[in-house]
């Protein structure tokens, strides 16, 4: 089989990370070699993301910027932007006589599988058609898989697509119907993942709520978890972690927490979809199944094992018809909740939702000046979750990078922590093993996060 090289570029989620690593390892199987130069590739495609306005615009000016480094190369879109009708419109340049197609072949997102099984060089300019709608997509999980990952810390994927509808998401359009991943599948590739030396895997979906809604003999999402920690911790416990991506506070009633704490190998460490505290933003965002405060509840209770938690959110701000009250509540929520960090956005109006068609659009500047506030309320908890943190005896870091990943001896070392802290080991010892969970203890603070030293070091 002849050679041929290719380029991925990846915006977005870790979905959409797992979803690289997949076409990666088969483009390799078919002969493909990866380069990091797009002007040395025969064929670049961009996996793009289209939760905001900004991810869509992102994935065009790469796309653009791409066309002008590597124009020998075939120059694919795939991902949740390839699914809107928008980014098939051709884009004339200055100078241009005639508008430039953004892309030679586009995949959308429901058919982004097919990437699997196709020779790359032999696609044609037939995948130009424009995305068929999600409702069309395959009803089963799309059959992407994973023997390795880029970084130390991999992705597993366990649950694809969304059916809730919030009234400001646009992933219903772009990623389809739930599909839950069969747990056998699941279990198998969290032991390949992990005997491949990897230290610790991120548990993701686009909506692990939804886990098992579309396959009831699976069980649900916490059946998952406990079975998976059940399977893997007599090989693993004390060796390796599992991390969850994202869950709602509606899921962590009394059955989540209970199943959390039986769990040996999950990381005392939540992020929440939490998107706003006003009950009032809640219903519009068409979230009204849940109450903030069952986050609190929730913290309260785990506190008995976990007296320790990294604690982490997403947070809209600026959704139509949002007050200065609702503000008001949400600041004082994130200063009654220990978060050790939180992902805030001003809200992006998405064509196609609901929300977008709402009266009551906050003006662009105010939208900011609300996020600000909300992000200066988080970084005063994360400092002083942060501080806390220099009082832990040792804790476990898993590292960005594994044993002879082209680290230079002596190169300071980055990783997190199991509450999710950011860590760098400034001078690492020589011969100091980084597969696995490294021993470490704090020795300070600087602005990304703490200093440490592994155990035993004088």
């Amino acid at each position: 089989m002849s050679t041929w090289k290719f380029h991925l570029l990846t915006f977005g989620c870790k979905v959409n990370q797992y979803e690289s690593q997949s076409l990666r390892e088969a483009w390799q199987r078919q002969g493909g070699e990866e380069c990091d130069d797009p002007a040395a590739a025969d064929i670049v495609c961009v996996n793009s993301c289209a939760i905001t306005a900004k991810g869509e615009r992102d994935a065009r000016a790469a796309l653009l910027r791409l066309r002008r480094t590597a124009p020998q190369a075939r120059l694919i879109l795939t991902g949740c932007a390839a699914q809107l009708p928008g980014v098939l419109e051709p884009v004339r340049r200055r100078g241009e006589q005639q508008p430039q197609p953004t892309a030679d072949c586009i995949i959308p997102q429901a058919r982004k599988a097919q990437l699997l099984h196709a020779l790359l060089p032999s696609l044609t300019d037939g995948g130009r058609q424009a995305p068929q709608a999600a409702a069309n997509a395959a009803q089963t999980f799309p059959p992407f898989a994973i023997d390795g990952f880029r970084r130390a810390r991999p992705v597993l994927k366990v649950q694809d697509g969304c059916e809730h509808r919030c009234t400001y998401c646009i992933v219903p359009l772009t990623r389809g119907r739930c599909r839950s991943r069969e747990p056998q599948a699941v279990l198998d590739e969290a032991r390949r993942l992990l005997r491949g030396g990897h230290a610790e895997l991120m548990i993701s979906g686009i909506n692990l709520r939804q886990y098992g809604r579309d396959r009831p003999d699976y069980g649900d999402f916490w059946s998952l978890l406990t079975w998976l920690d059940r399977e893997l911790a007599p090989e693993f416990a004390g060796k390796a972690r599992l991390r969850i991506s994202s869950l709602e506070p509606g899921q962590l009633d009394a059955r989540g927490v209970d199943s959390l704490l039986s769990c040996r190998l999950v990381c005392p460490h939540l992020h929440i979809s939490l998107q706003h505290a006003s009950p009032q933003v809640l219903r519009r965002m068409g979230r009204g199944h849940y109450r903030a405060e069952s986050l609190q509840e929730a913290v309260r209770a785990l506190s008995a094992q976990w007296p320790v938690m990294g604690l982490g959110a997403d947070i809209i701000l600026g959704f139509p018809g949002e007050t200065e009250a609702d503000v008001d509540c949400l600041l004082d929520f994130v200063a009654a909740t220990p978060f050790s960090y939180a992902h805030v956005f001003p809200y992006s109006a998405r064509p196609g939702t609901a929300a977008a068609g709402f009266a009551g659009h906050i003006p662009p500047q105010e939208k900011q000046e609300r996020a600000r506030r909300v992000r200066e309320a988080v970084a005063r908890q994360q400092e002083v979750f942060r501080r806390a943190q220099l009082a832990q005896p040792d804790m476990l870091l898993a590292a960005d990078v594994a044993d002879g990943e082209g680290r230079q001896e002596g190169q300071a070392i980055r990783g997190v922590n199991e509450f999710y802290v950011p860590c760098r080991l400034v001078t690492p010892p020589a011969g100091l093993p980084l597969s696995g969970l490294v021993p470490v203890r704090p020795t300070g603070l600087d602005a990304a996060g703490l200093l440490v030293e592994p155990v035993g070091t004088p």
